[in-house]
């Protein structure tokens, strides 16, 4: 798996849960040359709008505020393109489905394996 190509980009993590998100951004740190985080989507989507550039979206689904889906449809109504993981301790069905109605990439199950993710992110390949 070759990730050294993530060094040169940027990924929005969201995470509502503050202990979750402090400790796993610092992995990410040492994955992602720039990682910016949010607690929840509506903070999320802001920060994408500041960040057009971001490679890859990382985000709870459930969280106050604007949830992980929502985000992801907002966002992907600015760009399409960008690749969104969604992370969550639920197996419940209408989230699966409503991810991919707004083209979610994959789904990783909380705990998040750092190795499960980063082979998901050396996986993707951008639609041409």
């Amino acid at each position: 798996m070759n990730i050294e190509h993530l060094k040169n980009q940027k990924v929005l993590y969201v995470e509502d849960d503050v202990a979750i998100m402090s400790s796993f951004s610092k992995i990410l740190q040492k994955v992602f040359g720039e990682v910016i985080t949010a607690v929840n989507g509506k903070e999320g989507l802001e920060l994408f709008k500041k960040n057009l550039d971001t490679s890859f979206i990382i985000t709870d689904i459930k969280m106050p505020k604007m949830d992980g889906l929502d985000m992801v449809k907002e966002i992907k109504t600015i760009n399409p393109k960008v690749p969104c993981i969604l992370t969550t301790a639920h197996g419940e069905y209408d989230y699966f489905l409503r991810a991919d109605e707004v083209g979610v990439y994959r789904y990783i199950q909380k705990p998040i394996n750092i190795s499960e993710l980063l082979k998901s992110i050396s996986e993707y390949k951008p639609e041409r």
